[in-house]
């Protein structure tokens, strides 16, 4: 299974947004994009899902271009998490996870489950319009875990930008989990820190364009970060024999 991205651009009108984009992310791994706001990190996951359209290049999803992808076939192979999850509707949380399962066979017991691994049976019942932003931020993981198969590729925009700690915690667990079970993992972050941790690939977008990709040891460099981001980062021992990435701000 395969996803893979090949010199795409994209503008929104006359703004030219993303640049000869050319990256693939690898099953069983965690990739990371990571860039400064404005980067063009949103626009190419919506373009890796088919609900924009490039302008030269093309997405290959298992070799099939994202587009040509039917929307039943794409929710067999995709799962997608964007930033601001957000449901009209006054939903329960279970009827909101059971949607990752619409295009799919009906199964309670992977709703069951996924909620479970979200921390969100106590919410169950509650509608969804009622709960905090990063309870609402669980509930579109939990949807996407409904639906995702082992192999399949899950595609994230800053999915814990409104969780406290523990829940941050949880979901970086799960995000391992998937990956180590054969999935294709790509989440879209702003903590450089937190996909330093977690990440064993790593795209670097600035201006839109891929500054660096690859492994993160060999992408996270000091200089590297510090021309993208313009504040200084260093390397620190965890004390547990880990090295941990930590930006250098002035205080």
């Amino acid at each position: 299974m395969s996803l893979v991205i090949e010199h795409l651009d994209f503008s929104y009108g006359r703004m030219l947004v993303l640049r000869s984009i050319a990256v693939e992310a690898r099953p069983g791994r965690i990739t990371a994009i990571l860039g400064p706001n404005a980067a063009g990190k949103s626009t190419l996951l919506r373009c890796m899902i088919g609900a924009l359209r490039a302008e030269r290049g093309r997405v290959l999803i298992d070799g099939v271009p994202a587009h040509r992808l039917r929307a039943t076939m794409l929710a067999r192979r995709v799962a997608y998490v964007p930033q601001r999850p957000t449901v009209s509707a006054a939903f329960t949380v279970r009827q909101v996870v059971e949607l990752g399962r619409y295009a799919l066979a009906a199964n309670a017991a992977r709703v069951q489950e996924a909620i479970e691994r979200l921390d969100l049976a106590g919410v169950a019942d509650r509608p969804y319009p009622e709960l905090s932003a990063g309870q609402q931020q669980r509930v579109a993981l939990a949807r996407v875990v409904a639906q995702l198969e082992s192999d399949g590729h899950l595609l994230l925009d800053e999915p814990t930008s409104a969780m406290d700690l523990r829940h941050i915690a949880l979901t970086m667990r799960l995000l391992r989990e998937l990956a180590s079970g054969g999935a294709t993992v790509v989440v879209a972050m702003h903590d450089i820190s937190l996909a330093a941790a977690i990440s064993q690939d790593v795209w670097l977008l600035d201006g839109g364009r891929v500054v660096a990709a690859g492994e993160a040891s060999s992408v996270l460099e000091i200089d590297r970060l510090r021309s993208v981001f313009g504040v200084d980062f260093q390397w620190l021992d965890d004390g547990h024999g880990a090295a941990r990435l930590l930006a250098d701000v002035p205080t």
